[in-house]
């Protein structure tokens, strides 16, 4: 992480809405466009990141993966204790002051675990066709992590928390719509953020959508799949870069 966090906010604190998570995707895209040079992967936290992320990726020509998560409650089903992701990385909520953390771990730790194995479980059910995410995607790349909206930013903290072991030369943290305590969140772990509106006002994430029409899990990997075959396209302006990167996945 750089000393200096660049914040880049194109709307302030005006609410903006989108017609769909792709046209989202599209403008963020032009705001990110002086890392078409730069080795990067776009690396959704969401199957509505993916939707965002695919445009990034196409724009920049980069690679894209899927950092599947699942949220982790406590006994009365309501409260998200936590977040697990298909490594097995667990971040609690941030909500929580470390005397709460401590007080959850002594109370229901069994219960805890059991969850997170649960969950866990339920992430590799939905995998199917195997895992989508692999370390060296990322090593020596801009990271540019993404999703459809934050309000209080934990799938940015295990974004941060599965790719902090591995050596990256940045991390962009971008998403259409945030929350100011998300924002104060993700400037402590960011290089660069974008955001395209900070919201006073917390919403269901469709709010800020008309499309809300969600892919399947199938066709979440067909998508981030397509994506790849794109980069060696005829106009692909830069096509040694293409295969260059794709050449360092396989």
């Amino acid at each position: 992480m750089s000393e200096m966090n660049q914040i880049q906010s194109v709307q302030g604190n005006k609410t903006v809405y989108f017609s769909s998570r792709s046209e989202a995707g599209n403008i963020l895209a032009a705001q990110l466009n002086k890392y078409f040079s730069e080795l990067t992967t776009v690396l959704a936290l969401s199957s509505g990141g993916v939707l965002v992320g695919t445009e990034i990726a196409k724009r920049l020509h980069s690679s894209i993966a899927l950092l599947l998560t699942k949220d982790v409650y406590l006994p009365d089903g309501r409260t998200i204790v936590g977040i697990i992701n298909e490594t097995g990385g667990f971040v609690y909520n941030n909500y929580f002051s470390p005397s709460e953390i401590e007080e959850f771990e002594s109370e229901y730790r069994n219960y805890i675990e059991q969850a997170k194995m649960q969950a866990l479980h339920e992430i590799h059910v939905a995998l199917g066709r195997g895992g989508i995410i692999k370390p060296e995607f990322f090593r020596n790349r801009v990271i540019i992590a993404v999703t459809d909206a934050t309000f209080n930013g934990m799938a940015f903290d295990m974004a941060y928390d599965y790719i902090k072991r591995i050596k990256y030369r940045k991390l962009i943290l971008v998403s259409p719509i945030a929350s100011v305590k998300a924002i104060d969140k993700m400037h402590v772990i960011a290089d660069e953020l974008l955001c395209l509106s900070v919201s006073e006002e917390v919403y269901n994430i469709d709010h800020y959508f008309d499309d809300n029409e969600m892919p399947s899990q199938e066709e979440v990997l067909d998508i981030i799949n397509n994506t790849i075959l794109n980069w060696d396209n005829p106009n692909d302006s830069n096509p040694k870069r293409s295969r260059q990167i794709k050449r360092n996945l396989y």
